[in-house]
């Protein structure tokens, strides 16, 4: 999901709660704040005052949070939403999908139950095919370990060997 995606989601969803869209300034507050600027920063793009920026931006965590249903501020925003995003949306890797991975550490489904699917239309046998699959699983690996799995729960979720995600990761 790219940055503008995931802000008309969020948009959405703070909608579906609370009736109302998030406004200029505070979408602009959310997008540079996940580009690393400073509130002054943000101010002076929108021509207003550092604190009006911070009082906009702390009424957004407060939306925020209840939307996401967890205590969001400028410091945390960033991992609460990827995690939010990756707990409820596919990861789709071409040319097949991995089905629905729930990453959320407080899901009530453990890592020891997640699945990972191919296709049913997918020659598992070919060689070239499986091969293609197992780099395909590596490269998720390095994203795995930022949203908080370790290399265990990555290697039996993945079903790849543990050997092989201690390897990508150095």
């Amino acid at each position: 999901m790219d940055t503008k995606e995931l802000f008309k989601t969020l948009d959405n969803l703070v909608f579906s709660q609370t009736g109302k869209h998030l406004d200029t300034l505070q979408l602009g507050i959310l997008k540079n704040v996940f580009n690393g600027q400073k509130y002054s920063q943000i101010a002076q793009e929108y021509n207003c005052s550092e604190g009006h920026a911070r009082d906009k931006a702390y009424e957004l965590w407060h939306i925020l949070s209840e939307t996401l249903g967890e205590e969001l501020n400028k410091s945390n925003v960033r991992s609460a939403i990827e995690r939010f995003t990756a707990t409820n949306s596919n990861i789709v890797i071409n040319p097949g999908r991995i089905g629905n991975i729930n990453l959320c550490p407080t899901s009530l489904q453990s890592p020891e139950n997640l699945e990972v699917n191919i296709p049913n239309n997918v020659d598992a046998e070919n060689p070239q095919i499986e091969n293609k699959f197992k780099q395909l699983k590596l490269e998720t690996v390095p994203k795995l370990t930022k949203l908080g799995l370790t290399a265990e729960q990555i290697s039996e979720t993945l079903d790849l060997e543990l050997s092989l995600i201690l390897d990508t990761l150095q």
